[in-house]
């Protein structure tokens, strides 16, 4: 989910490259239909995996298929929601398209979006080799709605010097609660925070809104239906009061005024003033080109009642409009099997939909030893449930949620405040 008003939500910094925060969405710049069966146009924003499935992956399609890929040139995400539905709504958008995760439930419904099971049956797709909690992201009331080509999870991020300098046990290497809950994880922040250095930031990503709820024993931010506003519930209600007294009461987290600015936790981490922080896979570029005093990896999310992580997805859609959606349906089936999976995990891009495709995210020169965590939270994955709202919604319930994130008001009071006009924007 990457609605952002008020608190930003730190995704798709794609590693090898980019800036800190920016996120893999979709984008577009043009729409043209494609000029004869052997073309397929696509179309997505300026970015590390817009660079490498309209290049090195293109490029091996095209020596596979015969097909010629003709992208558009690319934009910057900011331009994207305009452009999308413009495209979409003149009739004659690409063949293949990324898009923002937010919205896929809203284009799906509105029937913009070609239901891709018919391909996936004739063409003998093996789904059980793909990562199911990914797979079903795109699985909605009226068809499946493209494919999330990747998964950015969300693990956390620490400062290995540090735990080791102050004799702090080492998180686990593998995706297990075992000395590693939520009273583990405040524990371990307590005895990293000293002086101008905080022990933990969990706010500043806004996946952990979801993740944090369902990992208490709720539903997250909306029912299973779409419907109703789960994160009012109690399960939820006291997941973020926890998360936000890491700073108004334990005092082990930065306050918000101090990590409010887009990437403020990242430099923080990067100047040894931040111990541990929650964020997306896409932040590990950033800390492989910026970090030089101290050696960092990667942790799971503590967990709870349960233990699973939010992934944002990357997803490719094909318009119902499309003029070749059977050679864009060959580039996707391409791009999310084993030669495109394989490229995307070996340039650290994202978490393929492959299982097999994800054993080439393997540890380099640079980067998170512990690597595979990012596979196994993608394996543990659970998404936001869909709403035809959510962008409605977020608009209505965050910015009170940020008045408890700074101990204005307690979060029960923010998120049952806003629960009537929060489900009368889903319904």
């Amino acid at each position: 989910m990457n609605i952002n008003p008020h608190l930003s939500r730190r995704n798709f910094l794609i590693a090898g490259g980019g800036a800190a925060g920016a996120v893999l969405l979709a984008s577009c710049s043009g729409g043209e239909a494609a000029s004869s069966p052997d073309e397929v146009t696509g179309a997505g924003w300026a970015d590390g995996l817009n660079d490498l499935v309209f290049g090195q992956i293109k490029t091996d399609f095209e020596a596979a298929s015969g097909l010629t890929v003709s992208p558009q040139a690319s934009v910057p995400f900011d331009d994207y929601q305009t452009r999308f539905r413009t495209l979409i709504a003149g009739g004659s958008p690409p063949d293949l398209m990324r898009l923002n995760d937010d919205f896929l439930r809203e284009m799906s419904d509105k029937e913009t979006i070609m239901d891709i099971e018919p391909y996936m049956s004739e063409s003998g797709v093996d789904t059980s080799d793909y990562f199911e909690g990914v797979l079903d992201f795109t699985a909605l009331p009226n068809g499946r709605a493209g494919l999330a080509i990747g998964a950015l999870p969300r693990v956390i991020y620490f400062n290995k010097t540090l735990f080791e300098e102050k004799g702090v046990p080492l998180p686990p290497t593998t995706w297990t609660s075992e000395g590693w809950t939520w009273d583990d994880f405040l524990e371990t922040a307590r005895a990293l925070t000293e002086g101008e250095t905080w022990g933990a930031c969990v706010v500043t990503d806004t996946a952990y809104e979801n993740t944090f709820a369902v990992n208490n024993g709720g539903d997250g931010i909306f029912s299973e239906d779409g419907r109703s506003f789960a994160l009012a519930d109690p399960e939820g209600v006291e997941a973020l009061q926890w998360v936000a007294d890491l700073a108004l009461v334990h005092e082990v987290a930065p306050p918000w005024a101090e990590v409010s600015a887009d990437d403020a936790e990242q430099q923080l981490f990067v100047g040894g003033r931040l111990a541990m922080f929650f964020s997306s896979m896409s932040v590990s570029g950033y800390l492989s080109e910026n970090v030089t005093e101290f050696e960092w990896d990667i942790a799971p999310v503590p967990g709870n009642v349960n233990q699973y992580s939010e992934s944002s997805m990357a997803l490719m859609v094909i318009p119902t409009s499309a003029a070749n959606p059977d050679g864009a349906w060959e580039f996707l089936k391409y791009i999310t099997g084993p030669e495109g999976g394989q490229a995307i995990a070996a340039n650290r891009v994202g978490v393929p939909l492959s299982r097999t495709a994800a054993e080439a995210l393997v540890p380099g020169e640079v980067g998170p030893a512990n690597i595979h965590l990012f596979t196994e939270a993608a394996n543990n994955n659970r998404s936001v449930h869909s709403t035809t709202a959510t962008a409605a919604a977020v608009a209505l319930y965050r910015p009170e949620l940020e008045r408890a994130i700074i101990g204005e008001i307690t979060v029960e009071e923010a998120l049952t405040g806003a629960r009537e006009q929060v489900e009368a924007a889903l319904a």
